[in-house]
């Protein structure tokens, strides 16, 4: 994955000095939705999404969904801005973020009242979800059979072709748009966020700063487009950007710290183009070193 977050510093892409110290001031740094359970019988709007309600899976009383209706929107934002990665494919993805969550034998299906789809997941725990409109019409949810908050969900946009250990930046630039859509990443998020982003494409606006997840543990991330090269500074890496207290209400914790990065997206003077390069913690001449301590700081 890959999935982004907004930084701690200009906080969630403000326009102008003004918004970015307003912004500052509130400490504002992540993608998360507040979620509350529906009243039983409550009547839906027709034109706002339905809150999250309870889910009842194989025994469980609190299974890890997400809204159906916010992934379509999410598919839809692949749409829009295709042009990012024109060749790329979209998929959604499981990451198991806490201690003894078994990826083996984890199951999704699109579940409402009237409404059970399997979804099937690859090795990776990636997916596609179809379009179904009765399954929009009944604000369904995708219900995994582990206990909530077992994953972190994300996008994950990939053009084929790539050699192995790297990314495309308009794909991870693409990531931010479905994800800004579709609200999946869970983290500290302010009311003032809401106004920010109803105002702003926080994937474009400086700072626009967001998070992704290497494959395993990163030691190191790089820039490249041509000669130019810019390796990530270490408060780039592992969530450092947001304070300790706070990464308890983030995805990347607890389990994957050590596989979080940050790229500033909104940076243009990269293009679409730019090959991120990932260096792992346990590729040759990185083994060994504290993923925490790899990096110096600027």
């Amino acid at each position: 994955m890959n999935s982004f977050l907004l930084n701690q510093q200009g906080a969630m892409g403000a326009m102008g000095v003004l918004a970015s110290a307003a912004l500052a001031s509130a400490s504002i740094a992540g993608m998360a939705l507040a979620q509350q359970p529906q009243p039983a019988g409550a009547a839906r709007p027709a034109s706002a999404e339905a809150p999250m309600q309870v889910v009842h899976v194989d025994g469980l009383t609190d299974a890890d969904a997400q809204s159906y209706r916010r992934m379509i929107k999410g598919m839809d934002a692949f749409e829009k801005f295709h042009a990012l990665a024109p060749d790329a494919r979209l998929r959604y993805r499981l990451y198991p973020r806490r201690p003894g969550v078994k990826a083996a034998g984890t199951t999704l299906a699109i579940q409402s009242d009237t409404v059970a789809i399997p979804v099937a997941l690859a090795s990776d725990l990636s997916f596609t979800l179809p379009r179904d409109a009765r399954a929009l019409a009944d604000y369904a949810q995708v219900v995994s059979n582990r206990k909530t908050r077992s994953f972190a969900w994300g996008p994950d946009v990939r053009t084929p072709g790539l050699a192995p250990n790297t990314r495309r930046l308009g794909d991870l630039r693409l990531e931010c748009e479905i994800d800004r859509a579709a609200a999946l990443l869970v983290g500290y998020k302010p009311p003032l966020y809401y106004a920010i982003d109803a105002a702003v494409d926080v994937c474009t606006t400086y700072p626009g700063h967001w998070l992704y997840y290497g494959e395993r543990a990163v030691f190191n991330v790089t820039m490249v487009h041509g000669q130019r090269r810019q390796v990530i500074f270490a408060r780039l890496m592992y969530g450092n950007q947001i304070p300790k207290l706070l990464q308890v209400f983030y995805d990347f914790h607890p389990l994957l710290n050590d596989r979080t990065y940050t790229l500033n997206v909104a940076d243009t003077s990269w293009p679409d183009d730019t090959v991120v390069e990932l260096e792992y913690m346990d590729d040759d001449g990185a083994a060994g070193v504290p993923a925490h301590t790899a990096l110096a700081a600027p």
